[in-house]
């Protein structure tokens, strides 16, 4: 009893600390910037770009036997998904496998329009260049993979943004935005990369939007009592929170990783606190990365945040107020357990009964 009332006593004292630590900091924040977002928008399209990898197929070893496949698509009607699939085999030689991944990637970037197009209008030599893909790469199976899936995603997003713009063009008076599952960020690359990112996408004069369903800054108790503290989830309907980064900056905050910096190489946006559900005492918020040539914009990014709210639900999976573009997105290339059945079932009358048998007992 005396070691159960001794670990008690320790816990009990680590807890009341860390909270007073979290009380401190919230109570010493300022009032925060909220908004609602009730202005009138003329947003017609709201598109939303996704991939999905394989990674439950055969009980996931194809990245153990350096295979990586991928899905995109993105939520415009006619989009169906595309399929990637990408190998590297795992026993190459060190210098084998250098070349063989160039020769690799030199192959998706001469076949595929699309991420032909995003290289060359990032003014890449090579998908491979110092300057872009992380030396890790060559070394590490799952770095590859983290890699490829950025660049088909980037490639897929500057893709639909060009085609947007192209209607935004025309003079019709439809506003299109274009969403982003995350930050707006090329993850998994060299750090000089996010700039000339944005400036692609501001050349384009294209609104783009990373949402993020989970964030540090989501999940600080800080934040969260904060916002508490000053009724933000007590009111109705949707909402921003608009960051006053000097605020935090006297905190210490590391202002780059929660709300991104106009000086920062390693990403293009800058994080707003968003509800797009309407429902009162909802904490359904979201990390919304505003592009740099936006962010000092206030009244277009609350007419933008506002069309996007407009096409929202309360009842979006997976979380209230979910944009309907991200979700129907999602929803064509998931790689859903029925779709891995279907998938494994086509593979196995397709390849040699040997093969399909090796996968399956890598898998057991």
């Amino acid at each position: 009893m005396e070691e159960l009332k001794a670990i008690t006593d320790n816990v009990s004292r680590v807890i009341d600390d860390a909270s007073k630590g979290v009380r401190e900091a919230a109570e010493s924040l300022g009032a925060p910037e909220v908004y609602t977002l009730n202005r009138r928008s003329t947003l017609n399209i709201c598109a939303a770009v996704a991939v999905d990898t394989g990674q439950t197929l055969f009980g996931g070893v194809l990245r153990d036997v350096g295979v990586a496949l991928f899905q995109v698509a993105s939520s415009q009607e006619n989009d169906d998904p595309k399929s990637y699939a990408f190998w590297v085999d795992p026993n190459l030689p060190e210098d084998n496998r250098k070349r063989d991944i160039q020769n690799r990637l030199d192959e998706l970037v001469s076949k595929d329009p699309v991420v032909r197009e995003f290289v060359g209008s990032m003014g890449w030599a090579s998908v491979y260049a110092e300057r872009v893909m992380p030396p890790g790469c060559y070394s590490s199976a799952a770095a590859l993979a983290d890699f490829l899936r950025e660049l088909l995603e980037w490639a897929k997003l500057y893709d639909v943004s060009r085609k947007l713009a192209q209607v935004r063009c025309l003079g019709t008076g439809i506003q299109p935005v274009l969403l982003r599952d995350g930050t707006l960020r090329f993850g998994h690359a060299q750090e000089g990369i996010n700039r000339p990112l944005g400036e692609l996408f501001r050349q384009l004069d294209l609104p783009i939007l990373g949402i993020s369903k989970q964030s540090a800054l989501l999940r600080n108790p800080a934040i969260i009592l904060w916002l508490w503290r000053h009724g933000v989830y007590a009111k109705g309907g949707p909402v921003m929170v608009r960051i006053d980064t000097d605020m935090f900056r006297d905190l210490g905050w590391r202002l780059e990783r929660y709300f991104g910096d106009q000086q920062s190489r390693t990403r293009f946006g800058r994080y707003a606190l968003v509800r797009f559900d309407p429902l009162p005492g909802s904490r359904n918020f979201f990390a919304v990365d505003i592009p740099d040539f936006l962010v000092d914009d206030i009244d277009e990014t609350l007419v933008l945040l506002s069309g996007v709210a407009q096409q929202s639900t309360a009842t979006s999976y997976p979380t209230p107020g979910y944009p309907i573009a991200l979700r129907k997105v999602h929803d064509k290339v998931v790689f859903t357990d029925d779709k891995v059945y279907m998938l494994e079932n086509s593979l196995r009358r397709s390849i040699p009964t040997e093969i399909y048998e090796f996968l399956k007992s890598l898998g057991a």
